[in-house]
């Protein structure tokens, strides 16, 4: 058993067998690397449950194997079994032998029609076996009575002579074809063909294909445990087979992933590999369908994930729109970008944006640009104009992801009447419009400083607030409201009541913590500790992040109080604003439209503003570097924006 072990997984290219460095024997092998389990519930005449450590760089995993007893050490000298490879005229074959057999209308017809038959083969067994299942729930089928008794009997003494000749066949094709078929007749003996298999993974006598065929159905026996567990055995079979993965096949080992376990991550590893080598050769099909499988395991490799990339740039030529749409989507639900993907989507709409017809397409495009907040000019450009030709067709549904990113991303078309024509389409349309919607396409107008006053007097009017009763939304309206008292001089507002839902806003803990860590910095850099004051809320607005300063220094002293109506003691006052990653567009550099708001919202007020990138901070923090912490620091107060 040991020498047989040692034979059959010698050959597993790119693994190191764990405990290999000093073993003189294989025996003395056998006792680093397994653990046999001769009594596991599991184990057969035939061979029996085993365990092996497998050595991938610097992970080691145990991973099951079977091991085939051997009843003779004669059999070590006795060459493996090679089944010939199965041609297309077999399949044909079998389909042909199929059709025949379905046109037997009785039980009768189908043992003359074997009887015909000068040899009956593996093929052909299984044909009348599926026959007689067929005929045998088809209640439709009825035998005469005097008949009946001699009918069962042949019928069964027919079904043990053809299961033998089943069993028997060297062509594993046939194997999986019983295991596949449904047939009440067939599942007592479907344990026996698995372990038939098992032996056959063993002796490396199964094809890629193959091998996965046997994985999904073993997959899809939830209710079996044997089943279940026998499907993390088969790893050995697709490393011995690795060299036979090529871009059409790889994509059914990828869809045997959610059915694995224990050994996930060694096919995962060889996977990666594979994918890194035959990239550039994988159609458009086979990578949605392995992108399908990466959303269903939620998997995330940097590795794979940076391939994908640069297969969707070398093939966006051969995307047509719903093929791009897919893949973008994708992409947007795996939370996966890269410089790669911008260029290929950019080149996309470089070469045919004029032949878009899809409007889902630019929506799936301008949702990816939102959820990695990419401000792309060109990319954005190319669908501004797309919704401004095709405004008038666009469903109200969809105005609110053509307008939203332009605000959100504080980018302005090159269009001049982008937000003018916007304004008359949302006026047509407000009525069927769901008001959360038109709420962000407002703000949207407010982050980019465009005010669509018509828009908003149809929202404000008695009758149309009649109509909403939902908190988070009359908060949303408080916020334009008072947004557009401050900026806009056309707007004679503040049209609502006052804030009825008014509640303390929370400072987020990771600005709260690394103000907490600099504390020491600020009050050096300050001069005076009475000066600061954090997590400050402006007093007689609405209760919103906008406006909350997370440090304010003023320049009073603790016996003196501040009043936010003198001018004076705003003017000196300054309101530092720590910056998040995700405050950020994906250059780091431009801020988001809300934080562009309460940026201008501060400066209409008064107050100096200085913004400071929170990685900075924590980068500063971390490395000890307290010099440069305050010079940032000193700096940045320095050029406070008026």
């Amino acid at each position: 058993m040991t020498l047989a072990l040692w034979r059959s997984y010698s050959k597993a290219r790119n693994y190191v067998i764990s405990g290999n460095n000093g073993c003189n024997s294989v025996s003395s092998l056998y006792n680093f690397i397994t653990r046999s389990f001769s009594d596991d519930k599991f184990s057969t005449p035939e061979f029996t449950n085993s365990t092996i450590l497998i050595e991938n760089g610097f992970n080691v995993q145990e991973l099951p194997l079977m091991v085939r007893k051997l009843k003779d050490l004669e059999d070590l000298d006795v060459p493996p079994i090679t089944e010939l490879p199965r041609t297309t005229n077999d399949s044909v074959s079998y389909h042909l032998i199929q059709e025949e057999f379905k046109q037997c209308m009785d039980l009768r017809e189908v043992f003359s029609l074997i009887t015909k038959c000068t040899k009956i083969t593996p093929n052909i067994a299984l044909g009348a076996i599926e026959r007689i299942y067929d005929l045998e729930k088809d209640t439709i089928v009825n035998i005469p009575s005097d008949q009946t008794v001699h009918i069962n009997f042949a019928k069964g003494a027919i079904l043990e002579k053809l299961l033998k000749v089943v069993m028997k066949t060297e062509d594993t094709q046939t194997i999986l074809n019983v295991l596949k078929t449904s047939s009440t007749i067939m599942e007592p003996y479907k344990h026996k063909f698995c372990d038939e298999l098992l032996l056959r993974v063993i002796d490396n006598r199964l094809t890629i294909d193959q091998l996965c065929d046997f994985a999904l159905i073993l997959s899809k026996s939830h209710g079996d445990q044997k089943y279940s567990e026998t499907i993390d055995r088969l790893w050995v079979g697709f490393i011995e087979k690795e060299q036979d993965i090529n871009e059409i096949n790889i994509v059914k080992i990828f869809t045997i992933l959610p059915g694995l376990k224990v050994s996930k991550k060694t096919i995962t590893n060889l996977l990666e590999q594979k994918l890194s080598e035959l990239w550039s050769k994988i159609k458009v099909p086979a990578m949605q369908a392995i992108l399908d499988v990466f959303l269903v395991e939620k998997y995330f490799s940097i590795q794979c994930y940076s391939i994908l990339g640069h297969w969707f740039y070398a093939n966006i030529h051969a995307l047509d729109d719903d093929e791009l749409l897919d893949v973008i989507t994708k992409f947007t639900r795996l939370r996966f970008t890269d410089t790669q993907i911008d260029a290929a989507i950019e080149k996309f709409l470089k070469f045919k944006s004029p032949k878009i017809k899809s409007q889902v397409l630019v929506i799936g495009i301008l949702n990816y640009c939102m959820q990695f907040k990419l401000r792309n000019n060109h990319i954005l450009e190319v669908c501004s104009q797309y919704f401004i030709d095709k405004r008038k067709q666009v469903p109200s549904s969809f105005l609110k992801y053509f307008i939203y990113p332009y605000g959100y991303l504080n980018m302005e078309p090159s269009n001049v009447e982008f937000w003018m024509l916007s304004e008359e389409v949302l006026l047509e349309h407000y009525q069927k419009m769901n008001v959360d919607d038109i709420c962000s396409i407002i703000f949207s107008y407010i982050y980019s400083g465009h005010y669509p006053l018509k828009l908003v007097s149809k929202i404000f009017s008695a009758e149309y607030m009649a109509k909403i009763n939902n908190s988070d939304i009359l908060k949303k309206l408080h916020l334009i409201d008072t947004a557009l008292s401050l900026e806009c001089g056309e707007y004679n507002g503040p049209l609502l009541p006052k804030d009825q839902w008014f509640k303390p806003v929370i400072q987020d803990v990771r600005i709260k913590n690394i103000i907490e860590k600099i504390k020491d910095s600020l009050i050096h850099v300050i001069g005076d500790t009475n000066k600061m004051l954090t997590a400050v809320m402006l007093p007689n607005y609405c209760s919103d992040e906008t406006y909350l300063i997370d440090v304010m220094v003023h320049p009073l002293d603790t016996n003196s109080t501040f009043n936010w109506k003198s001018d004076t003691h705003i003017k000196e006052s300054i309101a530092i604003l720590i910056h998040l990653p995700d405050h950020y567009c994906s250059d780091n550099e431009q801020l988001i439209g809300p934080q562009v708001m309460k940026k201008r919202h501060l400066n209409i007020l008064g107050i100096k503003v200085v913004s400071l990138k929170y990685a900075l901070l924590s980068q500063f923090y971390t490395s000890f570097n307290t010099v440069s912490l305050r010079k940032y620091l000193t700096d940045s107060l320095d050029n406070a924006e008026i």
